[in-house]
C-alpha cells in the first residue's frame, strides 16, 4: 500500500604489580579489527541484523462495492478487487504483528475505503469528459458508499504475513485485533497462528531524543517494480528531526527515507528497539521529510487487548550468536546457530550468518577469549593476577610472612632474597602453610621446631637456598627452668618450683596452627606486664658455709657435713 499522505492523509603503585602489568602489557592492548571482517562492522548492520528475522512482509486483497448516491454500482456491478503491500514486525512470539493502521483501515475515510472510492472516480473521468479526478474523487468520498458482498457490510479483506526469505518463504493468513486509524495513532495488531515468531522490543517516548540515530526498515514497492522480486527488506539511516503533533496525536519526523510499501514497518534506534512506526510523508516533497508513529501507542494498543512485548527464546538465543559473530568468536557463533537450526531448520538468518561464521573463521580465525573479571575485580588488576601472577602471589604471600615477623620479633623484616616461586612459605618457627609435599622433598627440623620442607636438589628442580640455622639458645643458668620444645598441641600451664625465677617468653599462646606454652602467674607473685620476668616473693636459698650443699628453707644443720646452720 502506498505510504499515506497529507494531501491524502583505581590507581596501583605497588612495584610488584607495576611489574606484572608490564609484563602483560601486549595482552591488554587493543587491537584494531582486521579490514573487512565481522568485528568491523558498523552498528547500523549489526541494528539491521538484529532486527532482521522480526521483520515480515504483508499483502493484502481487499474486495469491494462501490454504488453512487442514487445505489448504483459501479463497474457494471461488479466487485472491485484492491492488492496492497505493507511491512510489519513481530512483536510476540506467538503469533502478534504490528503495522501501520492505515494499512488495513477498512472503515475510515483515511483508510481503504478512499482507495475504492478513487478507482469509481477514475472510471468517471473516463467515462465523462471534462471531469477532472480531483473534483469526482472529491465528491465520490462525500457521496458514495463502500461496502462488502453483504450489503452495509464492511470492507472484504485478506492479510497475509509473510516470514523467512526467497528461498523459505511461509505466507501465514492474518486476522486483524485491533487498530487506530492514521489520525488517531495509525498502529495495528495482527494475529497468525504460530508460537514461535520472531521478535523485536519496542522503545518508550523516554528512550527518543532529537537528533537520535535511527533506521528505518520496510518493502519500498518502487524498488521491487524495478528489481528483481525479493524478500529482502530496505534499511534507511537518518535520524529524528523533530516531535510534533498532527492533530492531538504525537508523531516524530525522521530524516530516513520512506516510500509505499514501507508504512507499517519499524522504525528503529541503534539498540535494536523500535521507537515508531513508518507511517506517512509530505505530498510532494522530495526530500528525506516523513514521519513515524512513536512506538507508545503501539504499547497502549498491545495493552488493552492483553499482549505483552517480548523476544522469545529463539529471539535470544539468535542474538547470542550474533554477537559471538561480530565479536570475532566465529565457533562460538556457528554453535549457536547450529543450536537454533535445530528447533527451527528454516531460519533464514540463522542459515545465513552461520555460513558467513564459517567463511570469517577460515579467513581471520576465532579471536582469544579473556578470562572473565572476578565480580569487583577490575580488568587491570585481573590481568596482573593472570600476566604476573607469580610476581604478585608470591609477593603477597612474603608480605604477609615478613609482617607476622617483624610483629613478633618487634624489629624491622629482613630483606626477601629472590627464590623458587613453587617452595612452600614459611620458615622456622612459624606456622607451616599447608601445600602437599612435592615428591624428593627432603625433611628438616630445627631445635624442635615443625618440620619444614624444602626440595631436595635434583635435575630440572633448583634448589632454594637453605636458611641460616637458627641460633642456639644460650647456655641456661643454674636455677632457670628451659622452654619445653613446641608441640602439636597446647601445652598445659606448669606451676613453677617456688622460690625459683621464671623466664616469661611473650607470645607463647595459639596462633595459627602454632603453640607455645603460656607462663603461670602465682597467686602471690607481682606481674609487670612490660617486664620480662616474673618476681616471686620468697627468699633465696642458702648454702652451707663449710661444704657449699644448699640447704632447704626449714633445714636446721647441714645435711653433708652436720654444722649448724648460722
Amino acid at each position: 500500500m502506498a505510504l499515506r499522505t497529507l494531501s491524502r492523509v583505581a590507581t596501583v603503585g605497588a612495584a610488584a604489580v607495576a611489574a606484572a602489568l608490564i609484563g602483560v602489557a601486549p595482552a591488554m592492548a587493543q587491537t584494531s579489527a582486521p579490514p573487512g571482517s565481522p568485528q568491523a562492522a558498523t552498528a547500523t548492520e549489526k541494528t539491521a541484523a538484529a532486527v532482521r528475522p522480526a521483520i515480515t512482509y504483508l499483502t493484502s486483497t481487499f474486495t469491494a462495492y462501490v454504488a453512487d448516491e442514487t445505489g448504483t454500482f459501479f463497474n457494471n456491478g461488479a466487485p472491485y478487487q484492491l492488492s496492497a503491500t505493507c511491512t510489519g514486525f513481530g512483536v510476540n512470539p506467538n503469533g502478534y504483528v504490528a503495522t501501520a493502521g492505515h494499512c488495513v483501515d477498512t472503515t475510515t475515510a483515511n483508510g481503504i475505503k478512499s482507495e475504492f472510492v478513487l478507482a469509481a472516480a477514475q472510471q468517471v473521468v473516463a467515462a465523462i469528459p471534462g471531469v477532472d479526478l480531483a473534483t469526482a474523487y472529491q465528491y465520490g468520498m462525500a457521496n458514495w458508499t463502500v461496502e462488502g458482498a453483504t450489503k452495509g457490510s464492511p470492507i472484504d479483506a485478506r492479510i497475509s504475513v509473510i516470514t523467512g526469505s526467497n528461498t523459505n518463504a511461509n505466507a501465514l493468513p492474518a486476522r486483524v485485533v485491533d487498530y487506530r486509524p492514521l489520525d488517531q495513532g495509525d498502529v495495528a495488531l495482527l494475529k497468525v497462528e504460530t508460537t514461535d515468531l520472531p521478535s523485536v522490543e519496542l522503545a518508550t517516548d523516554a528512550d527518543v531524543q532529537i537528533g537520535t540515530p535511527v533506521l528505518s526498515i520496510g518493502y519500498p514497492a518502487s524498488a521491487d517494480a524495478v528489481t528483481d522480486a525479493s524478500l529482502e527488506p530496505s534499511n534507511k539511516d537518518g535520524q529524528v528531526s523533530s516531535k510534533k503533533t498532527l492533530g492531538t496525536v504525537p508523531v516524530y519526523e525522521t530524516s530516513a527515507a520512506l516510500s509505499g510499501g514501507m508504512s507499517g514497518g519499524p522504525t528503529v534506534g541503534l539498540d535494536g528497539r523500535v521507537i515508531g512506526v513508518n507511517s506517512f510523508k509530505p505530498a510532494s516533497e522530495s526530500q528525506a521529510f516523513n514521519f513515524i508513529a512513536p512506538a507508545n501507542g503501539l504499547s497502549e494498543l498491545l495493552s488493552r487487548n492483553g499482549v505483552r512485548n517480548e523476544l522469545g527464546p529463539e529471539d535470544k538465543n539468535f542474538r547470542a550468536a550474533l554477537d559471538a559473530y561480530y565479536g570475532g568468536h566465529y565457533s562460538d557463533a556457528i554453535a549457536g546457530f547450529d543450536k537454533l537450526l535445530q528447533v527451527h531448520p528454516n531460519h533464514a538468518q540463522a542459515t545465513q550468518y552461520k555460513t558467513l561464521a564459517a567463511k570469517a573463521r577460515d579467513k581471520f580465525g576465532d579471536t582469544p577469549v579473556a578470562p572473565a573479571a572476578s565480580e569487583g575485580m577490575s580488568p587491570i588488576l585481573m590481568w596482573s593476577l593472570i600476566g604476573g601472577g607469580a610476581v604478585v602471589l608470591v609477593g603477597g604471600a612474603l608480605t604477609i610472612v615478613l609482617v607476622s615477623r617483624k610483629r613478633r620479633s618487634g624489629g624491622s623484616a629482613p630483606a626477601v632474597a629472590g627464590g623458587n616461586p613453587n617452595l612452600p612459605v614459611g620458615g622456622p618457627g612459624y606456622p607451616q602453610q599447608q601445600y602437599p609435599m612435592p615428591q624428593n622433598m627432603m625433611p628438616r627440623n630445627d631445635y624442635g621446631q615443625p618440620q619444614q620442607y624444602r626440595p631436595a636438589p635434583q635435575q630440572g628442580y633448583r634448589a632454594a637456598p637453605m636458611p641460616p640455622a637458627p641460633t642456639p639458645p644460650a647456655p641456661v643458668q643454674p636455677g632457670a627452668i628451659q622452654p619445653a620444645p613446641i608441640q602439636p598441641a597446647p601445652a598445659q600451664p606448669v606451676s613453677p618450683p617456688v622460690g625459683i625465677p621464671v623466664v616469661a617468653h611473650q607470645g607463647w599462646q595459639q596462633d595459627g596452627a602454632l603453640y607455645r606454652p603460656a607462663p603461670a602467674e602465682p597467686a602471690d607473685a607481682a606481674f609487670d606486664p612490660g617486664a620480662t620476668t616474673v618476681v616471686v616473693d620468697h627468699p633465696a636459698p642458702v648454702g652451707c658455709a663449710t661444704c657449699g650443699t644448699t640447704l632447704a628453707p626449714d633445714a636446721a644443720a647441714c645435711t653433708t657435713c652436720g654444722r649448724p646452720r648460722g
